[in-house]
């Protein structure tokens, strides 16, 4: 099997970033995709308002030199502030079905949230709970409503394998 690549999204790459999604669901009749602007400027660290107390890098997976996979680690000073903690949270995840791609990923946000004080981990949120967060895990048959989250049917189970199995979730 192909080694797995993880990667911070560059100007460049960014662009794969963004993209992901729309490969990943092109054939899903229930996905509702955004509008691609809308994610540039969420994503965009030097405009939106919400980096200005808070950090974020977004990560791709790559196998043989294919985007499989993206993760933003986050940690958002203002919610740790108010709730007097260090978490440290994932969002934007999306991924093939693929355990070893989902855990590369996770570890890699995981590590980086930790590397700037966060000492539990939380997620999908994107890129706070002031947006859309969580994850479907039933329903997979319906279209989202606005602001609700939609994944494939496959997520919760690679979460279950990946996520929970790990020490420090909170």
């Amino acid at each position: 099997m192909e080694e797995i690549e993880i990667v911070a999204a560059d100007q460049k790459t960014l662009r794969e970033f963004v993209e992901l999604p729309y490969a990943l669901y092109r054939n899903n009749s229930h996905w509702v995709p955004p509008l691609r602007i809308a994610v540039k400027e969420l994503l965009d660290r030097e405009k939106h308002p919400f980096y200005k107390n808070a950090e974020a890098e977004f990560f791709l997976a790559r196998r043989a030199g294919r985007a499989v996979g993206r993760i933003a680690a986050i940690v958002d000073r203002n919610h740790n502030r108010f709730h007097n903690e260090q978490a440290g949270f994932f969002g934007f995840f999306e991924c093939i079905d693929d355990a070893p791609v989902a855990e590369a990923l996770l570890t890699r946000a995981r590590q980086w949230v930790s590397d700037r004080g966060a000492q539990c981990f939380r997620g999908p949120v994107n890129p706070s709970t002031n947006y859309e967060c969580g994850m479907l895990v039933e329903g997979f048959d319906s279209d989202p409503m606005v602001m609700m989250t939609y994944n494939p049917p496959y997520y919760p189970a690679l979460m279950e394998r990946v996520v929970y199995t790990r020490p420090k979730i909170c």
